[in-house]
């Protein structure tokens, strides 16, 4: 092999592994420095069980039964989850009432509490409660939404805004074996939506 064609070869080697070489130390960098970030901006996520924002008392259970009809021969509970911290001062609960005794919270109907500060809720506002059908008589506003979630569910949700909370009322059950449809399960969760008292 001629000697020019070696070293031409070799320089044309030394180049692309240096090319390598480089370009994935740029990529550690920035990796890195994208972990940083989402760790500086990531919110510590906090049970506090010994606080309660009233979540579990805003409906009662005779109404919350008589709007699920027949669904509801068998609802237990509610599950207080507890207060939890989302951070910022701002707080979150879950009130969980399983379908059969001992259920969970993807085959039943629940509610969930988010309590923002003003500050906070400034920074949701425009994308809380804006998509989906319109219902009246909840909250400041409200919107029904339906859809198949990551889990394997259906869940029909309300989500009502009022002053600086955010309420969801929602029927989560297996997508083989739900009991309601979009008509039954907005009609429901409206009236259910109506009796609460949202504070």
């Amino acid at each position: 092999m001629d000697k020019k064609v070696t070293i031409t070869i070799i320089g044309v080697v030394v180049f692309v592994v240096a090319g390598v070489l480089l370009f994935t130390g740029m990529n550690k960098d920035k990796s890195s420095d994208k972990q940083t970030t989402a760790t500086t901006n990531s919110k510590t996520i906090e049970q506090k069980d010994e606080e309660d924002l009233g979540l579990c008392k805003v409906v009662d259970m005779t109404t919350i039964k008589s709007a699920l009809g027949a669904a509801a021969d068998t609802l237990s509970g509610p599950n207080n989850t507890g207060v939890t911290s989302l951070g910022d001062g701002d707080k979150g609960q879950t009130c969980v009432y399983p379908f059969s005794e001992g259920g969970s919270q993807s085959n039943s109907f629940y509610t969930d509490l988010a309590d923002y500060s003003q500050e906070s809720f400034d920074n949701v506002a425009d994308i809380t409660a804006t998509s989906g059908s319109d219902v009246s008589g909840v909250g400041d506003r409200a919107k029904f939404t339906s859809g198949d979630t990551l889990t394997g569910t259906m869940e029909y949700t309300i989500t009502a805004v009022k002053d600086t909370k955010v309420y969801l009322f929602v029927i989560s059950q297996p997508k083989d074996a739900t009991t309601f449809d979009e008509s039954s399960a907005l009609s429901a969760l409206t009236t259910i939506a109506r009796a609460a008292k949202l504070n």
